[in-house]
């Protein structure tokens, strides 16, 4: 019982934090194509290297508004950024992903089961 809570709470996190990344992406996307005209691979490509960082290159010169755009968009998305990959790692990490693999694989294996008795002691 301990442990289906404890995923539930492990899912609903992962859920929250990648709810917030594709609101910020969303976001920087739409941003970016109303205020810099860009295309939406402009404006997603854009969105990628600003909020993870990497500021590889922009793809137009951008105008003063969408240079505060940017700065904003970094400063909103850097905490998120680090709250969903955090999240998503510490899932891979403390065994999560693996239990829920193997909670499965178990689970399965007893619904195939026919003709059986189980004896308790």
């Amino acid at each position: 019982m301990r442990t289906t809570a404890l995923r539930k709470e492990n899912f609903k996190s992962i859920y929250f934090a990648l709810s917030l990344l594709v609101f910020v992406i969303l976001m920087g996307v739409v941003g970016y194509i109303f205020i810099e005209d860009y295309s939406l691979h402009e404006a997603f490509f854009m969105t990628i290297i600003t909020i993870s960082t990497v500021g590889f290159r922009e793809v137009h010169p951008l105008s003063p508004v969408g240079q505060v755009f940017t700065a904003m968009l970094i400063v909103i998305s850097i905490g998120i950024f680090a709250y969903a990959v955090t999240t998503l790692t510490r899932y891979i990490v403390d065994g999560v992903l693996r239990n829920y693999i193997k909670d499965n694989k178990v689970k399965n294996r007893i619904e195939k089961l026919e003709g059986n008795v189980i004896v308790f002691g």
